[in-house]
């Protein structure tokens, strides 16, 4: 008996090892890895194919959401990407899991509603960091944008996901 639950448990540890990290996160990444020299277009497709993959899974993908979330944050936007046209494009309404987020071209955030007088502060990007600063407390030290595109805003260590407009498309949220 002790050795059918032996080893039912290698198989269990097994099937878990494989579980953290999708079939389709080593695929994609082995795709980028392969590029010599990708370029930042090539960088931002495979950036939004993990952001992609990572909508796909739900609340109990945990883990999984940690493995994409670690590869997502080793390919961080270039500090040269960062102009004044691609800053312009964080302005609007965009939805975190938890919260709406409204940019506005004068450099003031809110959140929850489009007051920035309630819950927001002030934002900026230098470079390929994002300053989000909530009223009354100290300056931010900034966190690094990965992904910034007409549908996605990605950035920080942790990473920050928002998406454009009122729905937060990933399953189980």
């Amino acid at each position: 008996m002790s050795r059918i639950i032996a080893i039912l448990a290698v198989l269990i540890l097994v099937g878990t090892a494989g579980a953290e990290e999708p079939e389709a996160l080593r695929d994609a990444r082995q795709i980028y890895a392969s590029l010599k020299h990708p370029t930042e277009n090539q960088r931002v497709a495979y950036v939004t194919k993990l952001v992609r993959l990572r909508e796909s899974l739900t609340r109990n993908d945990g883990e999984v959401f940690n493995a994409i979330d670690a590869e997502v944050v080793k390919h961080p936007m270039p500090a040269s990407a960062i102009t004044p046209q691609l800053a312009r494009r964080l302005v609007g309404r965009w939805q975190s899991p938890r919260h709406p987020y409204f940019y506005h071209a004068d450099g003031t955030w809110a959140s929850d509603d489009n007051t920035p007088q309630d819950t927001g502060g002030t934002w900026r990007m230098e470079g390929n960091q994002f300053y989000k600063n909530f009223r009354g407390d100290a300056p931010s030290s900034g966190e690094t944008i990965i992904l910034l595109t007409s549908k996605d805003f990605v950035y920080g260590i942790a990473p920050y996901y928002h998406r454009r407009g009122k729905a937060f498309p990933w399953g189980g949220r």
